[in-house]
């Protein structure tokens, strides 16, 4: 393996606490930096390789728009009551740890996707592969709903060696191409050989910082006002904007820079966005787009002005989620005399953010429960992680808003929690909800977040659920406890409550929740063998390892008994 790869690997591993053979590793970085090209939201680079047999592909991940989906039942909510079209693309991942180029390694890939999309496959396809064909067959059934009327298609054959110039290399690249775009389910195929340097822009545009400057036509400071450092009123070309801002560095969307806007794109069909598209689309009407369009506000914790230019950095688009994804659909049509309003504001104060996302949104429609990290309950949830951590050698972050924590060298990925994984770890553990943790995760921070973030739950439930899974993702990554029950790790959670507690849980609102809590932690925090046995013994009562299957796991009958089998366990071995 190239040098500067394998450090950044290391970088990688430690950072997500991956203690596997460097293969495996490679394997779970090359997955992670493609899908965090395509998707924004967390996802541990566990959940996104496998073990078993080997047909060829080392990665499959499926997206809807830009999110992740692992499941066919996250398939079935995700279409739930959609009208508009949905962006589905399919990657297909190899990694080579090599520094050559082999024209039957790429060979063997194409064989294997194609085997893949076949209806009879020929291939050992693992449980991971056939979940990943059920998922594919799921959005096919809803190719009614997709753009285009097809999911589109991206396969990644990765490995250190210098960019490939050899013709039997490319040729190979283009018949993979070829290959996967003659089984007709695609409406695009793109195959890409990713090089030393490709993939350590891919991992730099997952994990590094985005900036962009811009060209001004014309600027207004606002006076100076507490907790923002400066803001700005100017104008710029549309073009400039999709460049610099909208796009990356391959010319897609950068999805990224919209996680703070409350609201999703509606597509191009709905009665504004259309107009919006029919303006950019008349050359006369688009020279007075800069005067008919409202604007977009973006915020950034840097911001630059030098002569007739903008620096920005980590910046996010926070209203004007719909006029710059119209901009960039019909960005084939923009001229450089179509002009945009923008409003830049410097701060990185969270209340600030908040007041900002909330006032600039009030101006259309916005459900409450699309301000999530506004919550008062969440805000007192940070503070409290905050609090505990100034006491703790090994603490706890909680990320309220994405990135908090990205450019802090010495936090470690492992102990960052986000609201969707820190209602999960609660859901599952104290609301006894594991299978919607594990096939809905959305549905705890959407229809159930009053219940999951109820402000009068003790702070202390969600830092000991966190730190539970904490400790369960060491154990099952130190080989302490067998790597297989971490797929199980939303029940496993539930059944140290259980097996801890007993069966009277105290009110999650009471006092006698924190000493459970405690009770808990002292539990789950010990390194000693008894105890550590007591965790192996807990997690084969519970299930058979060799039963550990998707269809086994999501039932709510599933839940039942790993309730009746940890109670029983402890009646075995008390804690």
């Amino acid at each position: 393996m190239h040098r500067v790869v394998q450090n950044h690997l290391a970088d990688f591993s430690k950072k997500y606490s991956i203690d596997w053979a460097i293969s495996k590793q490679f394997e779970a970085f090359v997955n992670y930096a493609a899908l965090r090209s395509l998707c924004a939201e967390g996802v541990d680079p566990r959940d996104l390789v496998y073990e078993g047999d080997d047909p060829g592909i080392d990665g499959v991940m499926v997206f809807l728009d830009d999110v992740f989906v692992s499941s066919t039942d996250e398939i079935d909510d995700f279409f739930a009551g959609r009208k508009r079209d949905v962006e589905a693309t399919i990657i297909f991942t190899q990694a080579k740890t090599g520094e050559s180029w082999n024209k039957s390694d790429i060979n063997n890939f194409q064989s294997a996707v194609v085997d893949f999309l076949s209806d009879e496959h020929q291939y050992p396809h693992s449980e991971y592969i056939r979940n990943s064909r059920e998922v594919f067959d799921a959005v096919l059934k809803n190719v009614g709903k997709l753009r285009g009327g097809k999911p589109q298609a991206r396969c990644y054959f990765a490995n250190t060696a210098r960019v490939a110039e050899e013709r039997e290399i490319l040729a190979a690249r283009e018949a993979l191409e070829r290959s996967v775009g003659d089984t007709g389910y695609f409406s695009t195929v793109e195959a890409k050989l990713l090089d030393r340097d490709a993939i350590i822009v891919m991992w730099a545009a997952a994990e590094g910082q985005v900036e962009a400057t811009l060209k001004v036509i014309g600027l207004a400071a606002f006076p100076k006002a507490p907790q923002i450092e400066q803001g700005y009123v100017l104008t710029v070309k549309a073009k400039d904007f999709i460049e610099q801002i909208l796009s990356d560095a391959n010319g897609r969307l950068r999805q990224r820079i919209f996680e703070e806007n409350v609201r999703d794109f509606i597509g191009l069909d709905g009665e504004i966005n259309s107009e919006i598209s029919e303006t950019l689309r008349d050359v006369d009407k688009q020279k007075r787009f800069g005067v008919l369009n409202n604007g977009i506000t973006i915020i950034s914790p840097d911001v630059r002005v030098s002569s007739l230019e903008i620096y920005l950095r980590d910046f996010q688009i926070v209203n004007g989620c719909q006029t710059s994804n119209v901009l960039f659909e019909n960005r084939a049509s923009v001229t450089d005399d179509t002009t945009l309003m923008l409003k830049i504001v410097e701060t990185s104060d969270a209340n600030v953010v908040d007041d900002i996302v909330r006032s600039t949104n009030r101006q259309a429609k916005v459900e409450e429960d699309q301000f999530l990290a506004t919550l008062d309950s969440v805000k007192a949830l940070e503070r409290y992680f905050d609090a505990r951590g100034q006491d703790e050698e090994y603490r706890l972050y909680f990320e309220r808003r994405k990135n908090q924590f990205a450019s802090h060298d010495n936090v470690k990925a492992i102990r960052v929690f986000d609201i969707k994984e820190i209602a999960r770890c609660a859901g599952a553990m104290f609301l006894d909800k594991p299978d919607v943790a594990s096939r809905y995760p959305n549905r705890l921070t959407g229809e159930l977040k009053n219940v999951v973030f109820d402000r009068s739950y003790a702070e202390d439930i969600y830092h000991v659920a966190a730190y539970t899974l904490y400790r369960v993702k060491l154990l099952t990554s130190n080989g302490k406890i067998d790597p297989k029950y971490f797929k199980l790790r939303w029940h496993i959670l539930m059944a140290i409550k259980y097996y801890v507690l007993g069966a009277s849980t105290p009110q999650l609102n009471s006092g006698k929740i924190k000493a459970a809590c405690a009770a808990i932690e002292k539990f789950i925090s010990s390194n000693d063998e008894a105890v550590l046995a007591k965790m192996r013994d807990l997690c084969a009562a519970i299930v058979d390892i060799n039963d550990i299957t998707r269809d086994r796991i999501k039932t709510e009958t599933f839940v039942a008994e790993v309730r009746t089998k940890a109670l029983a366990q402890r009646e075995v071995k008390k804690p």
